[in-house]
């Protein structure tokens, strides 16, 4: 019987390193969406000033 307390400890450490390791992979998924999503903004409004310049050329 003294092994489960030295099993108990091993398992919640797991647990809690898995926890963090998720919270981790989700925080850099965020950022990476976030990242895509102001690079994606970013050509819309270079593509549309293109457009506004080829405009006033004509």
């Amino acid at each position: 019987m003294d092994v489960i307390g030295p099993i108990i400890a091993v398992a919640g450490t797991v647990f809690i390193a898995l926890f963090v390791s998720i919270f981790v992979i989700e925080e850099g998924v965020r950022r990476g969406m976030r990242k895509a999503r102001a690079e994606e903004r970013a050509e819309l409004a270079d593509m549309e000033a293109f457009e506004n310049d080829e405009e006033h050329v004509d």
